[in-house]
């Protein structure tokens, strides 16, 4: 996943992105949401997610990633 789609999947559900920065081992972005919970993204495409209500936020992303990965495949 890259950072403009876990962006896009948060904003689209209504997230709002409190804050940005980059990880401190520079491997990736921390996106800290107004609920509370903190969505990384890795450089490599990997994510996690912690924090308050962190598993409705990572059940989003892993719908999003893969809706989008069957578009890929499907050559949409």
């Amino acid at each position: 996943m890259t950072l403009e789609d876990a962006r896009q999947y948060l904003v689209e559900a209504g997230y709002r992105i409190k804050k940005e920065e980059r990880l401190g081992n520079n491997t990736g972005i921390q996106l800290r949401l107004d609920g509370g919970a903190i969505v990384k993204v890795f450089d490599n495409g990997n994510y996690s997610c912690d924090g308050k209500n962190c598993e409705v936020v990572e059940a989003l992303l892993d719908r999003g990633h893969a809706a989008r990965s069957d578009t890929i495949r499907s050559g949409g």
